[in-house]
């Protein structure tokens, strides 16, 4: 049975504004650490129209059979028979949404690409659409993706995913649900994705805050990603690994909302920066860049990430704890 009262349209509308949270997160800052709680401070005045990209399972559970609303459960191409979906839920193929290039799954596809699977999924321009998945960078990718095609306003994704479902004891089905095809025209932004060379003409600016998402072994060098490749970090990055924004990998739920904003102010995202992330193929880059817009950040991804700047000898690179 449908639940009653106000549509999905309508709750996303009167939700309140994250800056509700990062006020009191404020507050809180201000006596344990007085200089970021100024800085946390100021980010929660200027951003009260950010948006809200986090739902929780209780209010999925509420509105799963809004008529607005398009369900995607995000994966690799097994997970179609994991025999585990949400109830409504659709299957949205990752390697769809994403290029293949010097065997790795990394890159934006072109645009015309992009629209297909999409669709296929049944998003709309007028869909809300809701997404999950695991690990968590997937449903984020996605959110970026749609971010990127200029359906980010109407895009949310669900805070722990199927996990979080499943521990809340709600039902899962075997399969996903088969629907009618969206009619998507995308709107593409030229704000979210940025280039090595944006980033280049960059280095060291005041105001970017360049975040790696990788593990710190990745980031400092000493775990190496491929033979012969160079290793290291971007110069001015800073390193933010995308698991310590979880409660824990197998409960892949936000962290406090403290915490989360310390670790983005210890990585250099002061009031009023534009997060730039990076990982090694732009994965678990999505994830951190999901959060800083949860955050009220203006945040880039730089898609060719580590796998590309790497490569190219011309463009400097640090090894070591420290950014350079």
């Amino acid at each position: 049975m449908k639940p009653q009262g106000m549509t999905l349209a309508t709750r996303l509308r009167h939700r309140p504004p994250p800056w509700i949270s990062l006020a009191l997160t404020a507050c809180l800052m201000l006596v344990a650490h007085p200089a970021r709680g100024l800085i946390s401070a100021q980010l929660a005045t200027n951003n009260q129209d950010s948006p809200d990209v986090l739902v929780s399972v209780d209010w999925l559970a509420e509105h799963l059979q809004d008529s607005s609303m398009v369900l995607l459960h995000v994966g690799m191409p097994t997970a179609r028979s994991s025999g585990e979906f949400i109830p409504g839920a659709r299957f949205l193929n990752y390697q769809e949404i994403v290029q293949v290039r010097d065997s790795l799954i990394v890159e934006m596809p072109p645009i015309d690409e992009l629209i297909e699977p999409f669709e296929v999924a049944g998003v709309s321009d007028e869909a809300l659409v809701v997404l999950y998945g695991s690990p968590a960078h997937l449903p984020a990718r996605a959110y970026v993706t749609l971010d990127y095609l200029g359906h980010g306003a109407r895009t949310v994704v669900l805070d722990g995913g199927l996990e979080a479902w499943k521990a809340a004891d709600l039902p899962v089905e075997t399969a996903p649900t088969q629907g009618p095809r969206g009619l998507f025209a995308p709107a593409v932004r030229d704000d979210v994705l940025v280039s090595a060379e944006w980033i280049q003409a960059r280095l060291y600016q005041p105001g970017i805050a360049l975040i790696d998402s990788r593990p710190e072994g990745e980031y400092t060098g000493r775990t190496p990603i491929r033979i012969g490749a160079r290793s290291g970090h971007i110069p001015g990055a800073r390193n933010l690994y995308w698991e310590d924004l979880l409660v824990a990998s197998d409960n892949p739920v936000l962290r406090d909302v403290t915490d989360v904003q310390l670790q983005f102010l210890e990585a250099g995202a002061d009031y009023g920066a534009i997060v730039v992330n990076y990982c090694y193929v732009g994965m678990r880059a999505s994830y951190t860049y999901l959060i800083a817009k949860h955050l009220g950040y203006e945040t880039r991804l730089y898609d060719g990430s580590w796998n590309e700047w790497s490569k190219n000898d011309s463009l400097p690179a640090v090894s070591g704890f420290f950014p350079g």
